[in-house]
């Protein structure tokens, strides 16, 4: 039996996945407009907020999480799709949810802005330790 390691690649791929499916899942085609409508910005001012350097940072967090997905599953002692799909869930459920959920209530977020911001991460998660889980 080999030892369980940390493919870098792996995590490299699975943040550059959690980035793509960022801009996709907020794009017009999906859940953008409602997410605009739920943080109270125009098409204009979304896009005067973009910038390249946001988008190296969200590239840079979703490899910091994909390193962490791949962490608690070589914690865990194995390495698969079944155990990434499982810390992944329970990633997403306890901590992304739960911390995102409390924000949301005290700052009197909508509801639909809860679930489209938190499916999405909990999605990626999903998308993540299914890449991190297949290339070990």
């Amino acid at each position: 039996m080999e030892p369980l390691t940390i493919n870098y690649w792996a995590v490299v791929v699975a943040g550059l996945a959690y980035t793509i499916l960022g801009a996709v899942w907020y794009s017009m085609a999906l859940f953008g407009n409602a997410w605009m409508a739920g943080i109270g910005k125009s098409k204009e001012q979304v896009q005067a907020d973009f910038s390249a350097l946001n988008m190296l940072w969200a590239f840079v967090g979703s490899c910091i999480a994909a390193y962490g997905l791949a962490r608690v599953m070589l914690w865990s002692g194995e390495i698969s799709i079944g155990r990434g799909v499982m810390v992944s869930l329970v990633a997403g459920v306890c901590f992304v949810f739960v911390a995102m959920g409390v924000n949301d209530l005290f700052e009197r977020r909508p509801i639909q802005l809860f679930f489209i911001n938190a499916v999405y991460h909990l999605v990626s998660f999903v998308v993540m330790g299914v890449i991190l889980g297949v290339w070990h």
